[in-house]
């Protein structure tokens, strides 16, 4: 759809350009900006690695992403989790199944070239399983990558040791100063600080931040991290997720929401982009949109989980829509048939939600987490908004020296 975006010139002039959300087409006084000619912006078309977007509703048998859903057993219940439904916590998956699991993926004949993902709940909970599954996965693939998202409260040096030995990288789950709404700060036990400290000397670790109204200071949070364990990488995994959660304090006021735009627009304006990766990538993911004027596809989503050669499974073969949204009514198919999956009923794209529709920061956020709705889906909007538009900003700032004010459809 296309827009009206009213800007600010420095000296306060008010003026309107055009923007397609769809195609990402900018217009200023009429005239469709050709920004393949600005010279400034080379530099931020380096790197485009990524693979190319390929929708579908079923899976293929080679894929790049296979994530493990170990089960949502997890030592810690923190207030904001996606996996706020924990029916699974009562299903004991253990190290018995693994032969089994192992056969099935070989009947399914899967080949994984890219990355398999050990999830929870907490996987650490899972140990004896991972000491039995692991192993034998690395046998069958014996070149792709591992990893796993963790809290790190339950690591010790036999767990770093087993994880060095079988190269599977740690991204461990920390909010700075927010970590309150998970629980008690692992950082502030000096125990723990040395373990992820020799974590980090010996794996491929980082940090995943997700930013909530406890933590709008972005670059407190680099600080709280880097004073306890060094100049680590630290990335913003997004902004807060409401699924099933109602408590009020977890809800951002209007204030918290223009706190974190403004710093967020500070640092990718007057700083150092190095310094906050995800936002880099963000921005340069931005900035390539408008170059190569990119249509989003009718069919895109949020996340990965709509490609074919990513996939979700549990332990006994079902195939899940996604690893956080594992509970029977959203098994999808079986590993030992990919081919066979279907997602179409638990996967609804931006097109088929008017709201998406008209939205400025439809081209990165993609219609948020296509598996949501209601309340939920109501809260998360207003907060992926506001953590978007702040980079939308920036990116409008940095070309063009104009401040976005507001915006609204275009007559006709």
């Amino acid at each position: 759809m296309k827009l009206r975006l009213n800007v600010r010139e420095r000296d306060g002039s008010r003026h309107g350009w055009e923007y397609d959300n769809v195609t990402n087409e900018l217009w200023r006084e009429g005239e469709l900006l050709d920004l393949s000619k600005d010279g400034r912006l080379s530099q931020y078309m380096s790197g485009q690695t990524h693979r190319g977007q390929v929708f579908s509703d079923s899976k293929s048998k080679d894929l790049y992403d296979l994530r493990i859903q170990l089960g949502l057993r997890c030592n810690m219940h923190c207030r904001y989790c996606a996996q706020s439904d924990r029916a699974l916590e009562k299903v004991c998956w253990g190290p018995k199944d693994v032969p089994a699991f192992i056969a099935k993926l070989k009947a399914g004949n899967v080949n994984v070239t890219g990355v398999i993902e050990l999830w929870g709940g907490e996987p650490f909970v899972y140990w004896k399983t991972i000491k039995n599954l692991v192993p034998q996965l690395r046998e069958m693939y014996p070149n792709v990558r591992f990893a796993m998202i963790t809290n790190g409260t339950l690591l010790t040096e036999d767990k770093i040791s087993f994880c060095e030995k079988y190269r599977i990288d740690l991204t461990f789950s920390h909010d700075g100063q927010g970590y309150q709404l998970r629980g008690a700060d692992p950082l502030d036990d000096p125990k723990m600080v040395d373990l992820w400290r020799l974590a980090f000397s010996k794996l491929r670790c980082n940090i995943n931040c997700v930013l909530s109204p406890a933590n709008t200071d972005i670059e407190q949070i680099i600080e709280h991290i880097h004073s306890r364990l060094g100049a680590v990488p630290i990335n913003f995994e997004g902004i807060m997720t409401h699924v099933g959660v109602t408590d009020k304090e977890l809800m951002f006021s209007d204030k918290q929401l223009l706190t974190l735009q403004k710093n967020i627009f500070t640092a990718m304006t007057s700083g150092p982009w190095a310094k906050f990766p995800a936002l880099e990538q963000q921005c340069r993911s931005l900035i390539q949109m408008l170059v190569n004027r990119k249509r989003l596809n009718p069919r895109a989503v949020k996340c990965c989980m709509h490609s074919p050669d990513n996939a979700a499974v549990n332990l006994n073969g079902d195939v899940l829509s996604c690893h956080d949204h594992c509970t029977p009514d959203k098994f999808v198919g079986r590993i030992e048939d990919l081919e066979g999956v279907d997602i179409s009923r638990c996967f609804k794209p931006w097109s088929e939600r008017p709201e998406c529709r008209r939205c400025l920061v439809l081209s990165m956020c993609r219609g948020a987490c296509p598996q949501i709705e209601g309340l939920a889906r109501t809260l998360t909007c207003k907060n992926e908004f506001a953590y978007k538009f702040a980079i939308f900003q920036s990116v409008f700032w940095l070309l063009f020296g104009l401040t976005l004010e507001s915006y609204a459809p275009a007559e006709g």
